[in-house]
C-alpha cells in the first residue's frame, strides 16, 4: 500500500513539475508567467535566449538614475536629462572672433568617469585659408579627450584661418556619449617600425 501510495505521489510530483505555472494569471503562456512585479536575488539565463513569439514584446532593462536605483524598463521620461545607454548630443561652438576657427577647449562638463565620448561628425561655417603654400590642404584637429573629470573638446584648422572679412566661425560637434556600464574603452599603442604593415599584438576583442 505505501508503495502505491508513493508512486501516485510521484507521478503527481512529475505532472506538477512539467506543466505551466502562473502567478496573478490563469492562463500561463510559459513554464512560469508572473502577471506583475518580481524580485529575485539572482537570474539564469537559458543559452540559446528562446526568441520572442510574434505578438510578444521586448524592453530594455537599465537601472533607473537616482533616488530610485532600481531594475526597470527604460524610460527617457525618468527625470530631465537623464541619460540613455546612449546619447547623441550637438553642440554649436562659436569661436572667439580674433581666431576664428579655434576651440582651445570646451568643458562639456559630462563626467568621464561614467561616460564615454566619442565625435561622430562635424562641421564648421566658413572655408578656411593659409598664407603659405597654395598646395596646403587644411586638415581639422577634432578632439573629445578627458581631463580631470570631466570631458573636453577640441577644434581647430591649425595653420588655417577663414578670410578677416568672413562672420566668426561656428562648429557643429555631434557626440556619441556610451554609459560606461554599457561599453569598454581600449587605448593600445602600436609601432608600426620600419615597415608599411603591421598588425595587433594581440586581439583586443573576440
Amino acid at each position: 500500500m505505501t508503495k502505491i501510495i508513493s508512486t501516485i505521489l510521484l507521478l503527481g510530483l512529475f505532472s506538477m513539475v512539467n506543466a505551466q505555472v502562473g502567478i496573478n494569471t490563469k492562463t500561463p503562456e510559459k513554464d512560469l508567467t508572473v502577471n506583475g512585479t518580481m524580485k529575485t536575488s539572482g537570474m539564469v539565463f537559458k543559452k540559446p535566449i528562446e526568441k520572442l513569439g510574434a505578438n510578444e514584446n521586448y524592453t530594455f532593462i537599465i537601472k533607473s538614475p537616482a533616488p530610485e536605483n532600481k531594475i526597470t524598463a527604460y524610460n527617457d521620461a525618468f527625470v530631465p536629462n537623464s541619460p540613455a545607454p546612449i546619447n547623441l548630443i550637438q553642440y554649436k561652438i562659436t569661436c572667439d572672433p580674433t581666431d576664428k576657427d579655434w576651440v582651445n577647449e570646451f568643458d562639456t562638463k559630462i563626467n568621464s568617469s561614467k561616460f564615454l565620448v566619442v565625435i561622430s561628425s562635424f562641421g564648421f561655417t566658413q572655408p578656411v585659408k593659409t598664407g603659405s603654400a597654395d598646395w596646403l590642404t587644411p586638415v581639422p584637429q577634432i578632439f573629445a579627450y578627458s581631463t580631470g573629470t570631466t570631458w573636453k573638446l577640441k577644434a581647430d584648422y591649425q595653420g588655417f584661418a577663414p578670410d578677416a572679412s568672413l562672420p566668426t566661425g561656428v562648429w557643429t560637434l555631434n557626440l556619441m556619449v556610451f554609459d560606461r556600464a554599457y561599453a569598454k574603452e581600449f587605448n593600445p599603442t602600436q609601432a608600426m617600425g620600419t615597415s608599411t604593415t603591421g598588425a595587433a599584438a594581440a586581439p583586443l576583442i573576440q
